[in-house]
């Protein structure tokens, strides 16, 4: 049964303006687009058959167009991009024969594939020039946006630990807890808080006086951030108990949330527009070559 199926399994799936597509075609594609060296944009995993079929009719019509206006590579261009492939992945001519052959490729049909991609590139960008982007776009993207362009705030912490493991005996998490109370209860009456870490604490920040370092939300103990947050820079709080033990905390130096300037993020909103616009033209473009040309789905 299942070689009957085999043999039947191949169908024609598309015609664009005469050329076939069969169903192992757009197969043999989703294989090549998951691991296809020089693959502008890195490999597109998870391409469903028809979005798969749908980029090699697009990649017909506009290889099409792109003959009838007169637009091609040299082969000494491949060549460059090849020599630049094998730089970048640093391998030699046999290892990308090597890599090619375990994706089911033969160099010459690689050639051809990069010479299509390179014909595509070059039409696409002739076509769609002049994608400008003005300064007033940018600042109104930037204004309405604002709260994107926050930088978050963040404390910096130092603990005091005396470790009791949840699972452990209650006599020891007692201890644990009356350890870190009478700790919290000098440091209230005026003992150093670093020198108190260094002499009792018991994990690896002791020896620089407690200290955790920076942090943001969402990278801590919740029973920690939720305390921490809420307290002033030089405020210690405690005894609070986590998995490990019972802590007492003190916030060293705390920042508040903070804007970014609008110059500092001018360059990559302008970028992101830009590259909606090109997108935006692409699109339009395609979609016009795509009602000139004969094009009949039978996915």
């Amino acid at each position: 049964m299942g070689h009957a199926n085999a043999e039947i399994v191949d169908r024609i799936v598309a015609n664009v303006n005469g050329e076939i597509v069969l169903l192992s075609d757009v197969r043999k594609q989703i294989v090549t687009l998951r691991s296809f060296i020089g693959q502008p944009g890195g490999p597109a995993q998870n391409v469903s058959e028809f979005e798969a079929l749908r980029g090699m009719v697009d990649e017909k019509i506009i290889l099409r167009h792109a003959k009838e206006a007169n637009v091609a590579i040299k082969d000494s261009e491949v060549d460059q991009t090849i020599e630049g492939i094998k730089t970048g992945n640093n391998i030699d001519d046999a290892a990308l024969e090597e890599a090619l052959k375990s994706q089911g490729m033969k160099v010459a049909e690689y050639r051809e594939k990069l010479k299509n991609q390179m014909v595509i590139q070059r039409v696409t960008s002739m076509e769609i020039s002049g994608v400008n982007v003005s300064d007033d776009e940018v600042k109104s993207y930037y204004r309405r946006n604002v709260k994107d362009f926050m930088e978050p705030g963040r404390v910096r912490l130092s603990h005091i630990v005396s470790m009791a493991k949840e699972e452990e005996s209650p006599g020891k998490a007692a201890l644990a807890e009356a350890k870190i109370s009478t700790a919290l209860r000098e440091i209230r009456a005026g003992a150093d808080f670093a020198e108190k870490a260094k002499k009792i604490s018991e994990d690896g920040s002791a020896e620089a006086g407690g200290d955790l370092g920076w942090f943001m939300r969402g990278k801590m103990l919740p029973v920690f951030e939720d305390t921490a947050f809420s307290m002033k820079k030089g405020e210690v709080a405690g005894p609070i108990r986590t998995q490990h033990g019972f802590h007492i905390i003190k916030v060293t130096d705390r920042e508040e949330p903070k804007q970014t300037p609008f110059e500092e993020v001018a360059a990559k909103i302008h970028d992101k527009l830009a590259a909606e616009a090109f997108s935006r033209k692409r699109n339009t473009w395609i979609e016009k070559l795509r009602t000139q040309a004969y094009v009949e789905y039978m996915y």
